[in-house]
């Protein structure tokens, strides 16, 4: 048990060390940027406001750049509002918000982020090296690390809401009240910050309720994700008048739009773009798309390596895999139809994400299959797993860098 908590303690330690290094070369690279502020973190705009006392945003129509709602006359922040208060403190000691250093804000909530998919894969009884694979495929093999490097106000919102996601899947299988209060809790945190985390919280309490049946048995999963609601509904009223909206259907691009921001037109259209390929010409050079992503796959190949893996359990005379027990359904077709419907609710989205490297608005659904993951623990990374991590770390490295010249 010793020397299992001392391997674990070593293999987290070098994963974030490495993340960390990533991140700091890169600042340097863009020119010594790591204690610098993104002009578009309305994150800590918000706070300044709220600071001085204001649920809207103060001479709104001065910040042309940033996605502000318009409501009766005033400019309010668009975006859910848990990455506001993360802010809070840093603006309080700052001064304002463009003062605070929130590249170096963004790079610590990426560590906290790779810190709980290590925490949740070992927790899920996978060994050292398992857990170390998974946690650098996220944090640097994806999306996750380009929008590790910039304190910009949807990059936080991703960050924060995937590192709530894994943190919830965590204390999800800890088995105790206290436990399950908390991944309630970190759960409901990740639908503050993107409201399509919804659906997993809703899966997750569904599952404790459909295991126990007892409501009287999951008050202590059910209680702390209604305060969390009521907490943001009343937030949403006392802005908008409404419980449901956060600010984005006020954007003018949506008030302009024909279909609003989502809508059912806007489905294929979309599918279509998560399957532009990645081109290499006569010269050997790259071309992709940077708006609106590309093929889904490319840039977080995690979703590769569970449909390889997924296909591989299927063919005839693969030994199959052990399954354990997790906080949510494991079985492949469920974790596949998640997927499947998370994809689709995305794509109703008027845009999937503007400009980008890769197809962002996919790692909304790693928690989906880390679900299918933790139910298999026993599997470790190959020589070619590890190959495919490798590959996905250099291109999303790749990627990071290329959009600094865009």
């Amino acid at each position: 048990m010793k020397n299992s908590v001392k391997q674990h303690a070593s293999a987290l330690t070098a994963v974030l060390a490495c993340l960390a290094l990533a991140l700091v070369l890169y600042h340097s690279l863009a020119g010594g940027t790591l204690l610098q502020s993104s002009p578009y973190n309305s994150y800590a705009l918000q706070a300044e406001n709220w600071l001085a006392g204001r649920n809207n945003i103060a001479n709104g129509e001065n910040y042309t750049w940033l996605e502000l709602a318009i409501y009766q006359g005033r400019y309010y922040q668009s975006f859910p509002p848990v990455p506001a208060v993360l802010m809070l403190p840093f603006v309080a000691a700052a001064g304002e918000w463009s003062a605070i250093p929130g590249n170096l804000i963004a790079m610590g909530l990426a560590l906290l982020c790779a810190g709980g998919v290590y925490a949740c894969c070992m927790r899920g009884g996978m060994q050292p090296v398992t857990c170390a694979f998974f946690t650098l495929f996220v944090s640097m093999g994806s999306n996750v690390f380009w929008m590790s490097t910039s304190d910009g106000v949807w990059f936080l919102a991703q960050v924060c809401a995937l590192g709530f996601a894994f943190w919830g899947l965590f204390f999800a299988q800890g088995g105790n009240a206290v436990q399950d209060a908390a991944a309630s809790l970190c759960m409901a945190l990740a639908v503050g910050c993107r409201p399509f985390y919804a659906l997993l919280l809703a899966c997750w309490l569904g599952w404790q309720f459909y295991q126990r049946r007892s409501l009287k048995k999951i008050l202590p999963a059910l209680l702390p994700a209604v305060v969390m609601a009521a907490c943001m509904m009343a937030y949403n009223f006392a802005r908008f008048g409404s419980v449901t909206e956060f600010g984005h259907n006020y954007l003018p691009e949506f008030v302009r739009a024909e279909n609003g921001q989502f809508s059912l037109t806007y489905l294929v259209p979309n599918l279509l773009q998560l399957l532009r390929p990645v081109t290499l010409d006569a010269q050997g050079q790259l071309h992709f798309e940077i708006y609106n992503g590309f093929l889904f796959f490319a840039a977080n190949p995690l979703f590769l390596l569970a449909m390889v893996r997924g296909l591989l359990l299927r063919l005839p005379g693969h030994q199959a895999e052990v399954q354990v027990s997790v906080p949510l359904p494991s079985a492949g077709w469920f974790v596949a139809a998640m997927c499947l419907l998370m994809t689709c609710l995305t794509c109703m989205h008027r845009t999937l994400g503007g400009w980008q490297f890769g197809a962002r608005y996919m790692i909304d659904l790693f928690p989906w299959l880390f679900v299918w993951f933790l139910g298999r623990p026993k599997w470790r990374p190959d020589s070619s797993a590890w190959a495919l991590c490798g590959a996905a770390m250099l291109f999303n490295l790749y990627g990071a860098l290329y959009m600094l010249n865009t």
